[in-house]
């Protein structure tokens, strides 16, 4: 492997480790409040940062490395369910990178991928409920939408006009969240810093990153095991129902979960979880309705609602353990062996950089104040860190 960091990558490695860091001061503190709408203000955020990170450095494809060198840093994290957020993170940079391949990399382009980043988060969004829940969850969705529109006499909407107005609103904060981005990123260009000295970095392509834990065990015949029976049991449960022939395989599978990956017991436990899975359960009762006329019953509902949790519970059990597989060293040194290297030497520089990064960082408190100066700080840190690793390590 060549130990020559490309420019286009070292940069990377600057927004991508800022980008993560952000994402553990500010996303730990969103999503252990519980609070609505988490993911769309870390959407939000997301964007001004790293449309001001092109303000810097104007390069094409900046953004999807940096979101790939977030989303793997964020699968470094202990949590035991990490495919969410990092296929998130990886999603909103791709699409924000994808319009502004198509469109340019100037105003009107990155206003429309800020546009397309909140999208991503609608999508993301529906594609996990979907996973977790099934095709069920739109019949209970049409069905309240109308007990709603009943209720407040709004006889002219229709559920769609509830959509459009979520994806107009999405629209018009991704728009605004690039025009912060553009504003902070060209106002930074014009300040100078004085801050105190950055560490020195370590060689990147000598990092220990992927040094694990040495109680924690890997097998690749788990992963495939994992990729095999997570579609065919939800399809046994799509299939049948709650009967015999999908509740005995789906319970041996969830007991071997449980005893093998621990963690995951972890997340299990919270209430928060717990009662997502009773509230979709009551509506399932209360608004699903077979598609047969005069056939509807509280108890069909019902049932359907426990098939929609058996099936979420089984879903963030199984991605539990596939989360742990995947971070398989042998699987990582696969992925380097087929041309990955710089990709390797970012994420090992993101990652040595990161606990100087969250030291130097604004605090929580600072966010929540001034927001748009903590942004500040961040964007002015960038041009630190590319100066420091352009001055001590091989271009």
């Amino acid at each position: 492997m060549n130990n020559r960091l490309n420019p286009i990558w070292m940069k990377a490695a600057v927004a991508g480790g800022l980008w993560a860091s952000f994402e553990i001061i500010v996303g730990s503190l969103l999503h252990n409040l519980h609070l609505p709408f988490s993911g769309t203000l870390l959407a939000t955020f997301s964007v001004i940062l790293m449309i001001s990170f092109l303000q810097l450095w104007n390069e094409a494809g900046l953004i999807w490395r940096a979101g790939l060198i977030c989303g793997l840093m964020k699968s470094l994290s202990p949590s035991a369910v990490i495919l969410g957020p990092m296929t998130g993170i990886m999603m909103e940079a791709l699409f924000m990178d994808l319009v502004l391949f198509l469109v340019g990399r100037h105003m009107i382009g990155y206003v429309l991928a800020g546009m397309a980043a909140l999208l991503s988060t609608i999508l993301h969004k529906l594609t996990s409920l979907f996973i977790l829940y099934g095709n069920d969850l739109v019949n209970i969705y049409t069905n309240l939408f109308r007990f709603i529109q009943k209720q407040l006499g709004l006889h002219e909407a229709s559920p769609s006009d509830l959509i459009i107005w979520i994806l107009s609103l999405y629209l018009l904060v991704g728009a605004m969240a690039a025009l912060t981005g553009t504003f902070l990123g060209r106002t930074a260009i014009r300040r100078k810093t004085t801050r105190a000295p950055l560490p020195r970095p370590n060689d990147p392509f000598a990092s220990a990153w992927l040094n694990t834990d040495p109680n924690q065990p890997f097998r690749i015949v788990l992963l495939l095991i994992h990729i095999c029976l997570i579609p065919l049991l939800l399809i046994l449960i799509n299939r049948f129902g709650l009967v015999l022939q999908s509740l005995i395989p789906s319970a041996l599978y969830l007991g071997f979960l449980l005893i093998y990956y621990k963690r995951i017991l972890v997340r299990l436990s919270k209430p928060f979880f717990w009662g997502q899975l009773l509230l979709m359960t009551i509506l399932a009762g209360l608004f699903w309705h077979p598609t047969e006329p005069g056939a509807y019953r509280f108890s069909n509902g019902f049932t359907v609602g426990l098939e929609m949790s058996l099936r979420a519970v089984l879903i963030v059990s199984a991605f539990s353990g596939l989360s742990v597989e995947i971070r398989n060293p042998r699987l990582t040194r696969f992925l380097l062996g087929i041309g990955f290297g710089s990709a390797y030497a970012a994420l090992s520089l993101s990652f040595n950089s990161l606990p100087a990064m969250l030291d130097r960082a604004a605090s929580i408190a600072s966010f929540l104040k001034k927001p748009l100066h903590a942004f500040s700080r961040m964007i002015l840190e960038a041009e630190l860190w590319l100066e420091c690793y352009q001055t001590h390590l091989p271009d």
